[in-house]
């Protein structure tokens, strides 16, 4: 399997600037980004290890992807959908050409693409991807970029230097897919993306789902559905078929950081197992919890 760990996460905004200063004050830190020439968008990235979460904002509508356009339009800012890394793009879009003529899965993926950023100082950085079309909702979609490792953060970082995060942000933990149903959220990721999933479903107590982890090399995939008409995730699955619901980044010391953040003016919610909940009026509709690592 090709597929390595989640790539980046995709944050629909409406004003990039306004969205930089929000993530500023959440303690990131957040660089200046650049534009995707021709395809309409423009962004601003928090980079994390080995992970990014990606603030990305409609430029041009006609040249813009058509499914985040009309996500702004229908939603509003917040999560978007994310990226799967591969380190070989090449093998997995066999892999999933042949399980859809197999007929394994309804989901079947586009044709690559090549895509490239150019930062405001006229550094470029490029990469390859696919995306997944079927289904009632936007997919996941796969990328391989043009480095890795630390060479690659040098190029997210984009015109100046990559500096540490104010509240010392490490890197994705999980990201939370929500769907009707369990079953059908297994045979999402493993008859479409070929992801294996491990151990038996479990309960989530404090969002009434059902839940099932999917490893990757590096983080997972917590797949989760609704237990029930009063489940917050229920609403969510209404309204949207599936999607990226929640995504938990690590920090050291999550009760410090919960300090950090209320000291800044930002309203938290401390569990009892020593997770954080950002509430989402500060992230610009993104459920973002912070767990110790």
């Amino acid at each position: 399997m090709a597929i390595t760990h989640i790539d980046h996460v995709l944050i629909a905004v409406n004003g990039l600037e306004e969205a930089a200063e929000r993530y500023r004050r959440l303690g990131f830190f957040v660089t200046e980004g650049g534009e995707h020439p021709g395809r309409g968008t423009a962004n601003r990235l928090a980079v994390l290890d080995p992970e990014y979460l990606e603030l990305i904002a409609v430029r041009d509508r006609a040249a813009a992807w058509p499914d985040l356009v009309e996500h702004l339009d229908r939603f509003g800012p917040g999560l978007f959908t994310f990226a799967l890394a591969s380190d070989d793009l090449e093998a997995d879009l066999a892999a999933f050409r042949r399980r859809a003529a197999d007929g394994v899965t309804d989901l079947r993926p586009e044709e690559p693409w090549d895509g490239e950023l150019v930062t405001p100082g006229g550094r470029r950085r490029t990469w390859r991807a696919f995306r997944v079309a079927g289904g009632r909702a936007v997919n996941p979609f796969l990328i391989q970029h043009d480095s890795e490792g630390e060479e690659k953060r040098r190029k997210l970082a984009g015109d100046g230097e990559l500096l540490p995060h104010p509240l010392q942000y490490g890197s994705v933990s999980r990201l939370a897919f929500a769907f009707p149903t369990l079953d059908e959220g297994v045979a999402f990721f493993r008859d479409g993306y070929g992801l294996q999933p491990e151990g038996d479903p479990s309960v989530c107590p404090s969002r009434q789902a059902d839940r099932v982890f999917f490893p990757l090399k590096r983080g997972l995939i917590e797949v989760i559905a609704p237990r029930g008409g009063d489940s917050p995730v229920a609403a969510f699955v209404a309204e949207r078929g599936y999607g990226v619901h929640s995504v938990a980044v690590t920090v050291p010391d999550t009760a410090r950081a919960a300090d950090q953040l209320e000291s800044r003016g930002v309203a938290v919610r401390r569990l009892p197992s020593g997770t954080v909940q950002v509430d989402p009026a500060h992230t610009l509709g993104v459920r973002l919890s912070l767990v110790k690592g």
